[in-house]
């Protein structure tokens, strides 16, 4: 069945959504990220197999943030659905000569926040395959990563679990011939909770005053910026951690993964002259060799149109690096100095789920392709701040759009016709340095969006009415970058994974 005009409609914003937060994570800042808390609940569902129905034992667990922030994604990980199949139920749903059994699962949540409330299908769960042993019970141990969730206001936010679709794939016993099972349809079952309206799995704290809506995100005016509070930076926040222990989920002390190794070759790329700065009169700029640097940038946009977050190259999932040549050309009269050095990153596609709690939740993948950086950083006069700048574009795909667990084709070419172009700012030297990582935050221009839509049905209107436009905001953390040392030996230490910004 197709989505309604409205639903298409919804999944295209979120779709823009994702492209435009993804859009804006290619560079450096510094921040923090609640930490999480594991969750689990027992049930047991009332499942319909081709055969009957059948009583089947679950236990779900995830990890959930300890509090959350208006507009800003709420990342839930390490999801575990651990189903129990009784022996009895094997023998009468499982084909002769099944030996081993693996599986795949859908589980639907309900995220609700005070009255308003949306079904999220957490899908792409995978049990490996597990021996099928006489009168013996079956446990299929489902994993799966479930996208982002974000709300945009505040107040306790709630995740119930509900239905569970089971789609089972029996094997039998290897031979020279065909498969000995029987050549029909592998089992499938719809299971809904055997107590009607599930067990609540999470509740998380969205911080400021309950209902009401997060505060507008507008960009610190470059010459005036302000060094990051404690809230902003990668340390720890105990009086925030207390707060956390008080509120609905524990806090939990798992680290953030190590980053994607670093590249072992300088940076080939040039700077883009059409955006350095011209320097005064009497300064000289003098091309250098550089110094080779490797360092994690992560990031959070938000979408004015669709006032929702999302993250970029998160670190929970082990971030991608950036290759940095620092220090190309300098110049300098002893009152007036200028660098500029070069980057390249190559960011993973991001995935992510916006939730407007009056319609369907959307789910969509973004690529990108972008321009190499160029970063320059100014200062006049020795005592100071200096500003930093960072240049680039990049061009968004989105592929993979659906609105509540159902694909809306957009085709392989659904883009922005033009690249976005982004330029990031940052202050020093207590807010932001190439050398020490911090802050940048910028505004960006989403350009309208071409090649959506298959089967003669066009969405590039729909998707540049709801996504593209001026006002969208973005915040990025660069950790503090690691030295490359020659001859391959890589850095000394690894590079600083930040955590998210907040």
């Amino acid at each position: 069945m197709r989505p309604s005009a409205r639903t298409r409609r919804r999944t295209a914003r979120g779709a823009a959504v994702a492209a435009v937060a993804l859009v804006a994570g290619v560079l450096p800042g510094t921040g923090s990220q609640a930490r999480d808390s594991e969750a689990t609940v027992r049930l047991a569902y009332t499942c319909a197999f081709p055969t009957g129905v059948q009583r089947v034992a679950a236990e779900v667990s995830a990890r959930f943030p300890t509090s959350g922030t208006p507009g800003s994604p709420l990342r839930v990980s390490r999801l575990e659905v651990d189903t129990v199949l009784s022996a009895k139920t094997l023998a009468e749903i499982l084909p002769a000569g099944t030996t081993d059994v693996a599986s795949a699962a859908t589980l639907t949540v309900r995220v609700a926040q005070g009255t308003s409330d949306a079904e999220a299908r957490w899908d792409g769960l995978k049990a490996p395959s597990a021996p099928v042993r006489d009168a013996a019970d079956l446990t299929l141990a489902h994993r799966g990563e479930p996208p982002p969730v974000t709300v945009e206001r505040a107040g306790k936010v709630t995740f119930t679990v509900g239905a569970l679709d089971l789609d089972l794939a029996p094997q039998g016993e290897p031979s020279a011939g065909p498969s000995t099972l029987p050549a029909k349809a592998p089992p499938a079952a719809r299971c809904t909770p055997a107590d009607e309206r599930g067990p609540v799995l999470a509740t998380v704290p969205v911080g400021g005053q309950e209902g009401s809506p997060r505060p507008s995100a507008s960009p610190t005016p470059t010459g005036s910026a302000a060094p990051p509070g404690r809230d902003e930076g990668g340390q720890g926040d105990e009086d925030g951690r207390s707060a956390r222990r008080e509120a609905d989920i524990d806090v939990g002390d798992d680290p953030l993964p190590p980053a994607k190794p670093c590249e072992s070759e300088r940076p080939t790329a040039e700077l883009d002259r059409s955006k350095l700065p011209e320097p005064p009169p009497g300064v000289t700029m003098v091309k250098l060799a550089g110094t080779h640097w490797c360092t994690v940038p992560v990031a959070v946009a938000n979408v004015l149109k669709l006032r929702g977050g999302m993250a970029i190259n998160d670190p929970a999932d082990g971030a991608t690096t950036a290759n940095l040549l620092i220090n190309v050309e300098s110049g300098s009269d002893g009152t007036y100095n200028q660098t500029r050095s070069v980057g390249e990153v190559t960011l993973p596609d991001a995935s992510a789920t916006f939730l407007d709690f009056d319609l369907m939740p959307v789910t969509a993948k973004i690529e990108f392709t972008g321009t190499p950086m160029t970063i320059v950083t100014e200062q006049r006069g020795n005592t100071l701040p200096n500003y930093a700048t960072v240049f680039m574009s990049q061009t968004l795909r989105m592929h993979h759009v659906a609105v509540n667990g159902t694909p809306l084709p957009v085709g392989p070419h659904c883009r922005t016709e033009k690249p976005v172009d982004i330029e990031l700012h940052g202050v020093g030297p207590d807010e932001y340095h190439v050398f020490k990582g911090g802050v940048l935050r910028a505004e960006l221009d989403i350009p309208a969006f071409t090649g959506c839509g298959t089967g003669g049905e066009d969405l590039d209107r729909l998707f540049t009415a709801s996504i593209s436009g001026s006002g969208n905001y973005m915040k990025l953390i660069q950790g503090q970058p690691c030295l490359m040392r020659p001859g391959g030996l890589g850095c000394a230490a690894p590079p600083e994974v930040p955590e998210l910004p907040r």
